[in-house]
């Protein structure tokens, strides 16, 4: 290989700078393009993951969203790759570790990763075509983007594409209509005060020749970046981008700029409503954040100090900001974030959960006092500490993650928009040893909130408050433009509005031809590894309970699980368990109470948290073992007095400051709500599972519509019930802290689980020796066909049934089946045509259970036709040898995963629980490899349960789960 030196010149590229930096373990280069300018950062090292990105400023002018409907638009086919849809084709049959393309505020980028090399460059040959050589065809922009929609004369005329509803469900979300506005205060004028993800009610604005022109001007080959990172040979990387794409491109032109606007230099005050159900309670639901512009994109040393700043104020559970306003009964919850390279210009954004507009004055009023009592007295030492601690954990932690090369590109990305180095992005030790120092030594922190904070007039003020006719008067609006359009069509353009929707719909029935299929490159059998290599854990014993041991690779962290035995909880406790283990985590010990807790746990750990599962075993369906496990991550060196502080929280909780429960409940309704009416797709699946198993029911108990319809009675009559409540925690309390039961995890490295295994039985030892007796809890379950509404503009419908009665009936061929469903069928049925944003399957081998979830989705019935023709598509199904080997590539791909260690110690826990051996996992493998097209069309008949034993439950638009309404026997609104 030719030596790299700066100055030097490989392959069309001028090697500027490079350097090793130690810290990421990696050698990291940037090149200048000789000709067209544009830049490549590789980030080298021993990563096999390797991960490939171009990007491309992709400046918004309006909020009709034209830079994401791009960004959907060109993985639909280019002039080499002429294939309907070149993006589901790849994700069919392909090892990918990670496939995606993502719409920024000012950029687009498309990454992808793999740990096989030929899959690598092949990808990397489509993805470039696709962006700078795409079809763009008319029938792409009206399908991702919008059209009008009309079947049949006698139908509604509608807006429909998957762009247009996706950001309906985007915009049920009053938190990014928060954000949104605070960017337009802060930066009015500037590029982004724009929706680049569009805005529902702007994207019709949008012209088929306006979209084209869009990627005239901002894809063009001296606008992009690449990056590459792993372990690929960077000379062959340069010379394959440089050779097949670059070379032939001459003349530069200048690069996409984002417009600054008017930055605010005074108080800036907005008030703005966001969508309820209409009769809904308006009272504590609205949202207000105060925000600041700080600084620029540039000022690095600021920006990583308000990192821990924003912690220390607003996140942190030993902040006297945050005691301050909560305990002043202004909020819900309260919160904030530092945004530093989200535009160029760093802000700093706090906000209330479940406030009421005539609280703003109060807040704004008590923040300043606050803040200036903080900044005068000085901040508390040990909360600087563990802020300063837990962000430093945070950054080391970031390379234990599966996507390493990803999450380094996403801090280089800003570094190169912005005209920093990225180098200096890429190294933080000296200088949050520089932060810490001075922070410390008292002062430094101070002086920055009186300087950027309270001495600051940039700020903006939004108040968000809940409407109930917002969403009927925008769907009347909606109905008005397309009203207006209508009457502009006589008889003959109704007809045509007819034709081209049934020609677009036949369009995408269509498939692409063999010929052009054969175009994309691909893997064969033959590259799958028949034997990879598959972690299990290694069972020991702790003081009598089972230790489950990964030793992997953790960069020094320690990642501990500590499971404890639910089956001996009655049904009606299951409610309160998620809502147990948040305040187990949070609430304090009768040393500690809650602040100082707050302060002990992020000095010596990474995070203290909780989950809840219910266990299936291989050998017996009827056997389930539910567990609420405790989570610490640690760094080694703070492993004694982390688990002196586990030991301290098993024997000594605290329940007594019923202060503090009161909002921690409220809190956990308001963000409960808040995810059921913007992303509720989980409910709607645990609903549905919960009719199929004793584990379902258990999940549904827990964290399902269940739970959630318990947690907000308990928030609604918090008063009257608050003796039920503390009386729930202490009875789970004495169920669940017993020795009896526990089970115990660890994935870390050899030495520091040597020491966790003399240091953890204390921890073993501090719970009761008592009798775990288990019962049967009695679950009641609402209708078999369920609705649920809420605020969203569109729907998440499930449907599921139990597709092996019997456990031998599964083997690994169905994984082949099931990967056509959901990247093929599913795919091209519930989100091409009609118009989802997604849809996917879940499914546990092991009860048998099967499900298929929409998202984001504009329909109801036609979904659920969708997924009732099954057994018909699945036994007529037609699979040539090609698409049979790209099934099954797929297939193998998701069936050996690429995780992190913290993952990979959590899936091989479960498994073991589960009694999933390697030997299984091996024979699932033979199998599948060994699948054939009539292997595929034999499990057809096992789809007929979908009908037969019909599980419905679909979440979201009362409207459009009104206009089915015959579908379900229940209706609930959320």
């Amino acid at each position: 290989m030719t030596t790299m030196t700066t100055g030097s010149v490989h392959h069309g590229f001028l090697l500027e700078h490079r350097e090793e930096i130690p810290e990421i373990h990696s050698s990291v280069s940037l090149f200048t393009h000789t000709v067209l300018g544009c830049q490549v950062l590789a980030i080298k090292n021993n990563d096999p993951n390797k991960t490939f990105c171009v990007s491309f400023m992709t400046v918004p002018e309006d909020s009709t969203g034209v830079a994401h409907i791009l960004e959907h638009s060109v993985l639909m086919g280019s002039k080499k790759y002429p294939v309907k849809d070149v993006f589901g084709e790849i994700h069919k049959g392909g090892l990918m570790t990670f496939l995606n393309a993502m719409t920024g505020a000012d950029t687009t980028w498309y990454p992808f990763a793999t740990r096989n090399l030929t899959e690598y460059f092949n990808i990397m040959d489509v993805y470039c075509d696709v962006v700078f050589n795409p079809l763009l065809l008319r029938s792409t922009f009206e399908q991702e983007g919008w059209h009008y929609h009309q079947e049949h004369e006698d139908d509604p005329l509608q807006f429909t594409g998957v762009v247009f509803n996706e950001m309906k469900g985007a915009y049920s979300d009053p938190i990014r209509a928060l954000f949104h506005h605070t960017y337009q205060g802060l930066l009015p004028g500037s590029t982004y005060a724009h929706e680049s993800g569009g805005d529902p009610h702007r994207i019709p604005d949008l012209s088929y020749e306006q979209f084209v022109a869009f990627h005239r001007s901002h894809y063009h080959p001296a606008n992009a970046t690449f990056f590459f990172y792993g372990d690929a040979p960077l000379e062959e990387e340069l010379a394959f981008v440089q050779e097949r794409f670059l070379a032939a491109c001459t003349t530069p032109v200048p690069r996409a700029g984002i417009v600054e606007g008017e930055p605010i230099i005074r108080p800036v005050l907005i008030e703005e409503s966001y969508p309820v159900q209409p009769g809904s309670p308006t009272a504590e639901r609205t949202f207000i954040a105060l925000s600041t512009l700080v600084g620029t994109a540039r000022d690095r040393k600021l920006n990583a100090a308000f990192q821990i700043i924003a912690n220390i104020l607003f996140n942190s559970d030993g902040s006297p900001l945050k005691k301050a306003i909560v305990n002043a009964y202004l909020c819900k919850d309260f919160g904030g974030v530092f945004l530093a390279d989200s535009c160029h210009r760093s802000l700093l954004v706090t906000y209330l959960i479940g406030s009421d507009p005539e609280k703003r004055e109060h807040f704004q009023a008590l923040f300043r006092a606050t803040l200036t009592r903080m900044a005068d007295s000085g901040l508390d030492r040990d909360l600087v500490l563990s802020e300063l601690n837990k962000y430093e954990f945070a950054v080391r932690e970031e390379m234990n993650k599966a996507q390493r090369g990803l999450d380094l590109i996403g801090k280089a990305l800003p570094a190169l928009r912005h005209r920093i180095s990225p180098f200096d992005a890429l190294r933080t030790d000296a200088l949050l040893a520089e932060i810490r120092t001075e922070a410390l030594a008292g002062g430094y922190f101070e002086r920055l909130i009186r300087t950027h904070l309270l001495d600051n007039p940039a700020t903006a003020t939004v108040t968000l408050v809940p409407d109930p006719a917002k969403m009927e008067q925008g769907q009347r609006e909606e109905q008005e433009r397309l009203d207006a359009f209508a009457r502009t069509l006589d008889a003959a353009g109704r007809r045509d509005l007819v034709d081209h929707t049934r020609a677009l719909v036949a369009l995408q029935e269509t498939r692409t031809s063999a010929e052009d299929l054969r175009r994309l490159p691909r893997l064969a059998r033959r590259d799958l590894d028949p034997e990879p290599p598959l972690h299990a854990v290694q069972p020991m014993q702790l003081a009598g309970a089972p230790l489950l041991v990964s030793d992997l690779e953790t960069n020094g962290i320690c990642y501990l699980d500590f499971g404890l035995d639910c089956s001996g909880l009655p049904a009606d406790l299951l409610p309160y368990l998620d809502l147990f283990g948040t305040i187990l985590t949070e609430i304090g010990t009768r040393r500690l109470d809650y602040m100082q807790f707050a302060k002990a746990i992020n000095q010596c750990t990474g995070g203290f948290s909780h989950s809840f599962q219910a266990y299936l075993r291989a050998d017996s369906r009827d056997t389930v073992r539910p567990i609420l496990w405790l989570h610490v991550k640690v760094l080694s060196s703070f492993l004694e007095e982390a688990l002196a502080l586990v030991n301290e929280v098993l024997t000594s909780v605290d329940f007594s400051d019923v202060h503090r429960i009161d909002e921690i409940v409220h809190r956990e309704f308001a963000w409960a709500e808040h995810s059921a009416h913007s992303d509720g797709y989980s409910l709607a699946a645990t609903n549905a599972f919960a009719h199929l198993s004793q584990a379902g029911r258990y999940h549904e108990y827990v964290h399902g519509i269940h739970a959630y319809l318990h947690l907000k009675h308990l928030a609604g009559q918090y008063d009257p019930e608050e003796a039920n409540l503390l009386a729930a925690l202490e009875r789970i309390r004495d169920h669940l802290f017993r020795r009896r039961g526990l089970t115990v995890a660890i994935t870390a490295e050899a030495a520091d689980i040597e020491r966790f295994r003399t240091l953890g039985a204390a921890t073993v030892n501090s719970l009761a020796d008592l009798a775990l007796t288990p019962v049967h809890p009695e679950f009641r379950l609402g209708a078999r066909t369920r609705a649920c509404t809420t605020s969203a503009e569109i729907v998440y419908n499930v449907q599921a049934c139990t597709l092996f009665p019997s456990p031998e009936a599964y083997n690994g061929r169905f994984e082949v089946l099931r990967t056509w469903l959901s990247r093929d069928y599913l795919w091209n049925t519930v989100r091409q045509k009609n118009g989802a944003y997604g849809c996917f399957i879940q499914f546990n081998h092991l009860s048998g259970n099967f499900g298929m979830v929409s998202y984001r989705d504009p329909q109801v019935r036609r979904t659920y036709e969708a997924y009732e023709a099954l057994p018909a598509v699945i036994g007529e199904m037609e699979v040539g040898a090609e698409l049979l080997d790209q099934l099954v590539i797929g297939a193998y791909g998701s069936c050996v995963p690429h995780l992190g260690p913290a993952a990979r110690g959590a899936a091989a826990r479960n498994d073991y629980l589960c009694g999933i051996t390697p030997a299984f996992r091996r024979q699932r493998l033979a199998e599948l490899l060994a699948t054939t097209a009539e292997d595929l069309r034999g499990f057809a008949p096992l789809f007929a349960a979908l009908a037969e034993n019909r599980i419905r439950t679909s979440l979201g638009s009362a409207a459009r789960i009104d206009q089915d309404r015959d579908l379900f026997e229940q209706r609930t609104e959320l």
